[in-house]
């Protein structure tokens, strides 16, 4: 039965949509866009600024972000002003949670998740094997 569910696992069109998110996210720069973000909507040269990078690398990485679904921005006049699609982000969450097994459907416990009893069997074992599911000295 592990079996069956590895493979449900295996071919469940969010983990493509989890790794593309995570490939977004993978920039220090990215992340740190992201960061900033949370604390307020801002436009390409408060981010460029605050973040010591050029004009042109704030507005790559803000390009990618928003194109990946995980900023908005409005225009007012000249400038572009960003924000957090926070949305975007939750789902992003909640995909990875599903697929590290700590959730499965609403209302089901992490046993429900995508792949739960091959990870969760693995990590039992791993720390009872290993002696590091205990006290660290």
């Amino acid at each position: 039965m592990a079996e069956g569910q590895a493979l449900k696992c295996a071919a469940d069109p969010g983990i493509v949509e989890l790794a593309e998110g995570l490939k977004v996210l993978s920039d220090p720069n990215r992340l740190r866009i992201i960061c900033l973000l949370f604390m307020g909507e801002r436009c390409v040269c408060e981010v460029e600024r605050e973040l010591g990078i050029s004009q042109q690398l704030a507005s790559h990485h803000l390009s990618v972000l928003k194109e990946a679904g995980f900023l908005k921005a409005r225009k007012e006049r000249t400038s572009s002003y960003y924000a957090v699609a926070e949305a975007r982000l939750g789902e992003l969450t909640e995909i990875f949670l599903r697929y590290l097994g700590h959730r499965g459907e609403a209302g089901e416990g992490p046993e429900a998740a995508c792949c739960a009893p091959a990870s969760v069997a693995r990590a039992g074992q791993g720390s009872e094997a290993n002696g590091r599911g205990g006290k660290r000295g």
